[in-house]
């Protein structure tokens, strides 16, 4: 018999499916990534923001498609990682509002949903690319309003739909010239289908044999901090169900209890987390409010948390501070490299996220941050292209006052820093620090990650690259001698202040080295050496 309507079960099941199957093909749709440096990777980005959607649907029991689709968007909203993960957030968006108070829907008003989804996809991108996951989106959208308009079962629809998206797919190498170079599909629609043939597979009756939990590998991290350094020992997770909780209060009540604070949700269902020493007080505290459900409470001294570790830190080094000074501007930056970290620190940096490329920071990373900090006043530099879509929607999502600075890099950020000062408002530091991040040109020295031919240039695996504000400009065998290469191009660019950045996998000998040649060949210039530690980018380097 064909499946008439999607209900809300069927909707949970249809996403977790498609979640599975992205998440077992998650390494295809990482290598269709055209440029070859490490990056964040656009399979694993999805992966982890449909994770997290499917998650928030495990919560309730609610079974309309109305509730469920608005897990799926909640929960997505606060893993998205990466632009892929944005987008695929704002399409399972545009799909819940679509089905606000149905309890089950037909064809046509899946289509209307996926058509909604589009739109709303394509409102949340600055500058939508055709060629991307977003075309393949709205081609679909409109082939299943059609398909929907035949009086076709859901169950027909999908099937159609699903082949449909495949064809659109392969066309999106032809719609982009870099596609098109390197003979590849978009990576982003490529996961996109994946979740469309899981969808198409439940609908045909083809059942999910996992559970969510099984379904994505844990990553197990070694940590270095000493247990002696823990503060708060327990992490506290509740689910709390009642009638018009209030949201704002429990923060105010909870924030004396530990650190780490998140509270979440809609009024009648709330997420807790905490650290703490006394989970039996914050249970006691949240029993006056309602109906408990998935207590989870673990001892951190065992576990080791990478978490901890930085936030930790940051409470020892700032929280007096910070207690003191709660009108001023707090900043928060992505940075990765215990070198660059201490840079952005003495600059005035207030909180670090640990995260760039390949570790692109999901959004309730940087809402912790956001929320952490005891400033109402809050800039975030991202420091990477494909985090400041990210931090834009964890801006959205705060109450408080959050202003985005574009940074795509490390050096953009460093500029952003030292343009603020303390005793402007902040309207004229964002203005500032916006500015300032025009008049800086960026080198990256790493590696290639996977074969490639780009810019008339054919690239192998392993071959050291270089890159002038985000574009390959010279491919080798020798990292010095790369970096050395794209100096020699500016040899008539007037600037004052070279300063570099070398990585966690270069000696300083080996710096001082490239420092000296670089001197020998522009005597006028200002050459600075400092540590950055960063991993994957030997060299990052800042031209004034």
């Amino acid at each position: 018999m064909k499946e008439t309507y999607i209900d809300g079960y069927m909707f949970r099941k249809m996403l977790k499916r498609g979640a599975k199957i992205l998440n077992n093909n998650k390494e295809i749709v990482d290598s269709l990534n055209v440029f070859p440096v490490p990056d964040g990777d656009t399979g694993t980005n999805m992966s982890l923001t449909l994770e997290s959607a499917v998650k928030e649907m495990d919560q309730t029991r609610e079974n309309s498609v109305a509730e469920m689709s608005a897990r799926a968007a909640k929960g997505s909203l606060m893993g998205a990682r990466g632009n892929s993960g944005v987008i695929l957030s704002q399409i399972l968006r545009g799909i819940a509002k679509s089905v606000e108070n149905k309890e089950e829907i037909g064809a046509y008003d899946f289509a209307l949903a996926l058509q909604n989804g589009s739109d709303t996809a394509y409102k949340a991108v600055m500058k939508p690319v055709e060629g991307t996951i977003l075309t393949v989106v709205r081609e679909c959208a409109k082939y299943a309003l059609n398909l929907a308009n035949k009086d076709l079962h859901i169950e027909e629809v999908l099937e159609k739909l699903f082949y449909y998206c495949e064809k659109v797919l392969v066309r999106t190498q032809y719609m982009l010239p870099t596609l098109k170079e390197a003979g590849v599909v978009d990576a982003g629609g490529k996961g996109f289908v994946y979740i469309m043939q899981g969808m198409y597979e439940t609908i045909k009756g083809i059942e999910d044999d996992g559970y969510i939990g099984e379904l994505f590998e844990e990553k197990t991290i070694e940590l270095t901090v000493s247990n002696d350094d823990i503060i708060f020992i327990y992490c506290t997770e509740v689910i709390l169900k009642g009638d018009n909780i209030g949201i704002e209060k429990m923060r105010e009540d909870l924030s004396k209890f530990g650190d780490s604070l998140l509270v979440v949700g809609d009024g009648d269902l709330v997420k807790l987390h905490i650290h703490t020493n006394n989970p039996g007080e914050i249970l006691e505290y949240c029993l006056k409010l309602g109906e408990l459900k998935e207590i989870k409470i673990e001892n951190m001294k065992e576990q080791h948390i990478e978490y901890l570790k930085d936030h930790i830190q940051d409470e020892i080094n700032n929280k007096n501070d910070i207690e003191k000074q709660t009108d001023k501007i707090g900043i928060i930056s992505v940075v990765s490299g215990k070198g660059l970290e201490d840079i952005y620190i003495s600059l005035g940096c207030d909180k670090i996220i640990y995260g760039g490329q390949t570790m692109n920071p999901s959004t309730e990373d940087i809402l912790n941050s956001i929320e952490e900090l005891n400033f109402q006043e809050i800039i975030v530099l991202p420091n990477n292209s494909n985090i400041i879509l990210t931090a834009l929607q964890a801006k959205e999502v705060s109450k408080k006052n959050v202003y985005v600075i574009p940074t795509k890099n490390i050096p953009q950020g460093i500029n952003a820093l030292m343009a603020f000062n303390p005793e402007n408002d902040v309207e004229k530091n964002v203005q500032k620090m916006e500015d300032s991040i025009k008049n800086i040109k960026t080198v990256e020295i790493t590696f290639a990650v996977r074969d490639s031919f780009f810019n008339g240039m054919q690239i192998k695996t392993g071959n050291i690259i270089g890159l002038v504000d985000g574009e390959i400009k010279h491919v080798g065998d020798n990292i010095n001698e790369v970096l050395l290469n794209i100096v020699r191009e500016f040899d008539k660019e007037d600037f004052e202040v070279v300063t570099i950045f070398y990585g966690e996998d270069i000696d300083r000998s080996e710096a001082e080295d490239l420092i000296n040649k670089i001197q020998n060949l522009y005597e006028d210039w200002e050459v600075e050496l400092h540590y950055g530690g960063q991993p994957l980018y030997y060299y990052i380097v800042s031209m004034e």
